[in-house]
């Protein structure tokens, strides 16, 4: 069992800033079961834009030299989806990325728009990073659909691309984005309607769907859990919440492989869980000697539930903490959890040329530099079965429910 040693930032949690380095976690348990999804790639309909955007992207700039061709491709795409959005928008769907800026544009009268890489143009304040070229590249590599820094579609995602283009006027659609010229809403009103009908169409849709939700060559899990999934849609039980998706694919698989690997979700999330309470509620007790919230924590818990059998080796001296905490916090041992736990965000902020969140200082009492003040206890059934971490399950959730229900 390897633990990934670089981590995608496109598959943090929106706003994480993950001080006890949880994210290497749960990402690596999470990868055993959802090879390609982010924790942010939950829409189809954002899939099929930006694979149409490569697409053609890639096409206008065929013949341009391997030095210019990256940034040409990005640049054409990002006046692509700045035109999808609007199209988008006039056509009804407001699954977009950006849909602030459109709506405002969309809203404020007869301004002109113009496509184009300055921040007046964009439709997000970074639009290359928080865009479909950044958040979207990663799972649709994963997937087999494109390649390369430039977002080449691969054979099966040029088959995709094709279906989506039908119907659509390429040519006047190219222009306009390509373009200089500022344009009208009510000129873009013309290509609206065809635009969502393409992203919409249901054939296509279970094409990308199929690519997607199996998670690209050789990953027999996730096809295997996709067809489970399927079966679960076909009988009206697929639920709502990806801890209960998790507890239905179990429910429903004789795959030991599998069973296995979402087990090891809900164990590792036990001791996720449990030690967020701590470290959260030691964050709102800045000033307070130690012995006193220890007191208050006495007797409180009861930790025996957290499973014995979590491998944590293959993290290292970041495991072996791990380790010490799961067992400190199962043998009731709540002075020695805590302060392991605030060793392990010591060290996960020290490798960030950071200081602790928390830390004892000599006379004993708490020094809380970044606090929780909201943070409170949490009821001891609550741990048992609560998730703080969704492995990528709630966008493949997600984007199953949206298609097969």
């Amino acid at each position: 069992m390897a633990f990934l040693s670089l981590l995608d930032d496109r598959a943090r949690p929106k706003g994480s800033r993950d001080p006890l380095g949880f994210e290497m976690v749960w990402t690596h348990f999470g990868r055993r079961v959802v090879g390609n999804l982010t924790t942010i790639t939950s829409s189809l309909s954002n899939f099929a834009v930006a694979l149409l955007g490569f697409h053609w992207a890639n096409e206008i700039h065929a013949d341009a030299s391997a030095d210019e061709r990256r940034a040409k491709v990005l640049e054409s795409f990002l006046r692509y989806e700045q035109l999808a959005g609007y199209l988008r928008y006039l056509g009804g769907d407001r699954d977009i990325m950006g849909i602030t800026r459109v709506s405002r544009r969309m809203t404020s009268g007869d301004e002109p728009i113009r496509f184009g890489m300055s921040a007046d143009d964009q439709i997000l304040s970074d639009q290359t990073s928080y865009g479909l070229w950044g958040l979207y590249a990663s799972p649709m590599q994963n997937s087999g659909l494109i390649s390369g820094d430039d977002r080449q579609p691969t054979q099966v995602g040029f088959a995709v691309s094709r279906r989506l283009e039908r119907g659509l006027e390429k040519a006047s659609l190219t222009d306009l984005f390509m373009s200089e010229r500022k344009v009208s809403a009510k000129s873009l009103e013309h290509h609206s309607k065809s635009f969502v009908a393409a992203i919409a169409d249901s054939d296509t849709r279970e094409q990308l769907l199929e690519i997607l939700m199996q998670g690209g060559e050789g990953n027999a899990v996730q096809q295997e859990i996709w067809q489970i999934t399927r079966e679960l849609a076909g009988r009206d039980a697929l639920p709502e919440r990806y801890p209960d998706f998790v507890a239905a694919l179990k429910a429903s698989t004789s795959n030991p492989q599998i069973e296995s690997r979402l087990t090891a979700l809900d164990s590792v999330e036990r001791l996720l869980v449990a030690v967020n309470n701590l470290f959260d509620y030691c964050r709102r007790k800045d000033g307070e000697r130690l012995e006193l919230v220890l007191a208050q924590l006495e007797g409180r818990y009861d930790f025996s539930y957290i499973p014995n059998d979590i491998d944590f080796e293959p993290a290292g001296s970041r495991g072996a903490l791990l380790e010490r905490i799961r067992s400190a916090l199962r043998a009731g041992e709540t002075e020695k959890a805590v302060l392991e736990i605030l060793e392990l965000n010591r060290q996960v902020m020290e490798d960030r040329d950071g200081a602790p969140w928390v830390e004892v200082e000599n006379n004993g009492r708490l020094r809380v530099r970044v606090p929780k003040e909201t943070a409170v206890l949490r009821p001891s059934e609550e741990l048992k079965y609560a998730w703080d971490y969704d492995y990528f399950m709630g966008s493949y959730l997600a984007i199953a429910r949206d298609a097969l229900l």
